[in-house]
């Protein structure tokens, strides 16, 4: 450990350079923290192994040079900068919120982070660089100045308690898993239609379903399930907890021609499966496992009240909910910034006398899908929000639109519940809505 940490030191000494160039103003305190404190503003382009950075430092003087992606060379270059000026405050600017670098300077109480969009550094870039050249020295040199020219404009960088950044990681880190899961069965699906595709008339709700699952690790072809007879096939259909439809699912199997007799696409068809079908039984028991972990944590957190009263929220809505919004109360200064950050809220471009609206891209996209299928889970349970989706729908919007119609809607009241810390409550909300006398009430009223 020794040697390497030397090996960094070497290579960072030897590839850091130091030019004091007269700067256009001195560094002076942001918004954030002491404002009697020196500040040490910073500019870096970073990268995978290495980053180049550019330094303003209190006294005027511009410092730049590069630095690698390794524990030792980050802390030997902060704290030679902190010793050279003591008691110093350091901003941070960089394109990226999160990713090893972010979580290196996060253990440095001194530093304030403050990612900005690559999109909004890229247009400031042009106005630079009109043919579209750049570099890492030139990047961090321009980021620097982006930092001090519009610092009391950007947020910096606020962790959410450990709660909700733990609620937060489990849930991407789920949605992750279960995009791979449906990546997977999607495969599986074409490949069952080449050689066996009697498991489709199965009708499972998903073809990843643990009955599925198994049965094709146990049974990979057709031959080999007709082969096992209806009373072995009845036992194992009853041994994974399937009773519904068994005698059906029998006949299905029993009755049906083989598509193809060739051996080999046999053989290496069920191979093939086989191996989908054990990564999907592992998925599935990592995802049963997450729901479980986060069905627990859920209802330990601070805002459990607020999530739990929503209508069709399960336990993993309730948390994807909660590390949507945060614990930052001020992050949004109204519904409609939340909405904007959603990327619900549609985008309106007008230029004279031209309007466009459109979808808004430049959101996260985890929390756009969060509400969004909050919303069409709240169909089925709270009325006005099913009457609403149908009066959308009756207007000639797509059931994508209405949903997300109503997913503009829902941000509206999650976020003076949020904001306030009453937990929702729908019968509050219909009387509301028939006090303001709101068309959805007919369709309510009608329904009953």
């Amino acid at each position: 450990m020794k040697q390497s940490a030397k090996k960094v030191t070497r290579n960072t000494t030897a590839k850091k350079t130091t030019r004091h160039i007269p700067a256009r103003s001195q560094a002076s305190s942001g918004t954030n923290g002491d404002h009697s404190a020196p500040v040490i503003l910073v500019g870096i382009d970073w990268a995978d192994g290495e980053h180049a950075f550019r330094m303003l430092a209190p006294d005027g003087s511009t410092h730049e040079g590069s630095f690698e992606q390794q524990p030792a060379a980050i802390a030997e270059l902060l704290t030679a900068w902190l010793q050279k000026y003591p008691q110093a405050r350091i901003d941070i600017c960089l394109e990226t919120p999160r990713g090893a670098l972010i979580n290196a300077l996060l253990e440095y109480p001194q530093v304030n982070i403050f990612p900005v969009n690559p999109n909004a550094l890229a247009n400031y870039r042009k106005a630079f660089a009109h043919g579209g050249g750049k570099n890492d020295p030139v990047d961090a040199k321009l980021i620097l100045q982006y930092l001090q020219h519009y610092r009391d404009q950007l947020r910096p960088l606020q962790q959410n308690g450990p709660h909700t950044r733990e609620l937060a990681a489990l849930s991407e880190d789920r949605r992750r898993l279960v995009n791979q899961r449906v990546a997977l069965a999607n495969e599986l699906k074409s490949l069952l239609k080449t050689y066996f595709p009697a498991i489709l008339q199965l009708a499972p709700a998903k073809l990843y379903a643990d009955f599925i699952v198994r049965l094709l690790l146990k049974y990979p072809t057709l031959q080999q399930a007709q082969a096992a007879g209806r009373t072995r096939l009845r036992k194992f259909f009853f041994g994974v907890g399937t009773k519904d439809k068994v005698e059906q699912r029998l006949d299905t199997l029993i009755d049906a021609m083989p598509l193809s007799r060739d051996e080999v696409l046999l053989r290496t068809s069920a191979r093939r499966a086989q191996a989908i079908c054990g990564q999907l039984d592992a998925l599935n028991r990592s995802i049963a496992a997450y729901n479980v972990e986060l069905s627990t944590l859920v209802k330990a957190h601070a805002d459990y009240a607020i999530v739990s009263s929503l209508p069709g929220a399960a336990a993993k809505t309730q948390a994807r909910l909660i590390a949507a919004l945060g614990d930052d109360r001020a992050r949004y200064q109204d519904a409609q910034s939340l909405q904007a950050a959603a990327g619900i809220a549609p985008l309106t471009t007008q230029s004279g006398k031209q309007r466009y609206v459109s979808c808004r891209w430049a959101c996260s996209k985890f929390i756009k899908q969060t509400f969004h299928e909050y919303a069409g889970l709240s169909i089925g349970k709270c009325a006005w929000a099913k009457a609403y989706y149908e009066q959308q729908v009756s207007k000639g919007n797509s059931k994508q639109m209405a949903r997300r119609a109503l997913a503009y809607k829902w941000m509206r009241i999650i976020y003076r519940c949020w904001q306030t810390g009453e937990a929702y409550d729908d019968a509050r909300y219909l009387t509301r809505l028939k006090a303001t006398g709101s068309p959805l009430v007919e369709r309510i009223n009608a329904a009953a």
